[in-house]
């Protein structure tokens, strides 16, 4: 039997860096997208330089992380805190390095708390063709969920954890498209001077078509939960695409857009997109979720302004989830909800 230990380490905070490349790990970290502006040609073509200054050959970055020659990896942390990266690309230690501890056993996989808990979150979030069919229920089984999310921790038996990490790839890759969709295009945006939010809507156009690579297996498990199917994965979605929107905006060489990001910097956001775990001949029940302002990402009123925008439009929202600032409502009453959503906000 293999003696487990586990260490101290701090480690490199690029997301699911050891399961995948050292190239799209950075692509799919939040603080990276920022730091880089990676919707912009001009961020990509700088993250490859800097890829270059760590001295990191293209081979090696666009390889499996785990692959990657051992001589490149041993630098690679001490390289990223040179201070003169950092100044160069703006980016801060405490982005990018991460005090945890690494489970290590023999010549195995190493594991870290953060992508257990992706690996955890991303079979909690996710239905089954089974519990997906059910008439009785337009939520996910929990139950059986639960019980798969506890098997990820059996450090025996690695593949519920590693089948848990491959739909956190396709969550991802899910989030990229989208939010690469709603930059390219506002037709899914709505803010002006008469609605005191940002309104994001997404149809279910949006979740039938994307540009992920995944084997034969995962995917029809993706297929069967579709993707808002769990109150964190909407939340987490929409208070990223809220920084950035702001981001881009900001970062934008238009002076129109420039002018809007220290206006939409004072609003908040809220996201109507299908719940996909539903009954296929029953009307289309949305999830609506609140994220405060950036200014106030610490203060979310959004539970209570909601159970009151609830009671002015007849109760026709399904508060279902722990947090009330995520909600259920049948596609009918969205208008009635958000008007009554407005004149609780303008009061």
């Amino acid at each position: 039997m293999d003696c487990i230990n586990i260490k101290f380490d701090e480690d490199i905070n690029f997301h699911l860096l050891r399961h995948w490349s050292f190239y799209e790990s950075i692509c799919h970290t939040h603080d990276m997208i920022i730091s880089f502006k990676l919707w912009s040609t001009r961020g990509l073509s700088q993250l490859k330089e800097f890829l270059a200054d760590l001295g990191i050959p293209k081979r090696e970055y666009e390889q499996n992380y785990r692959d990657m020659n051992v001589k490149y990896k041993s630098n690679i942390k001490k390289q990223i805190l040179d201070k003169r990266l950092q100044d160069k690309y703006h980016y801060t230690t405490n982005t990018i390095i991460l005090p945890t501890f690494l489970l290590t056993s023999g010549f195995s996989l190493k594991l870290s708390p953060q992508d257990i808990v992706y690996s955890i979150m991303s079979t909690l979030q996710t239905s089954t063709s089974t519990s997906s069919s059910s008439s009785s229920s337009i939520m996910i089984d929990l139950t059986e969920r639960f019980s798969l999310a506890l098997s990820c921790l059996n450090y025996n038996q690695l593949n519920s954890y590693l089948n848990g990490i491959e739909l956190e790839k396709i969550y991802r890759n899910k989030i990229h498209y989208l939010i690469e969709t709603l930059l390219q295009s506002d037709k899914n945006l709505t803010f002006d001077n008469t609605i005191p939010f940002i309104l994001l809507k997404f149809d279910q156009n949006m979740f039938n078509s994307s540009t992920t690579t995944t084997t034969t297996t995962t995917n029809e498990n993706i297929k069967s939960c579709g993707f808002f199917t769990h109150p964190y994965q909407a939340y987490l979605f929409a208070r990223n695409a809220l920084h950035i929107l702001i981001s881009y905006t900001t970062s934008s060489t238009n002076i129109i857009k420039k002018k809007k990001s220290k206006y939409l910097q004072r609003l908040p956001l809220i996201l109507i997109a299908p719940y996909s775990s539903m009954n296929t001949d029953e009307e289309l029940i949305e999830i609506v979720v609140g994220v405060p302002s950036l200014n106030n990402i610490m203060m979310n009123s959004f539970s209570t302004l909601f159970e009151t925008a609830d009671r002015r439009c007849g109760n026709v929202a399904k508060f279902v989830f722990f947090d009330h600032s995520v909600l259920l409502l049948q596609e009918q009453h969205q208008q009635k909800f958000i008007d009554a959503l407005m004149f609780v906000l303008a009061k």
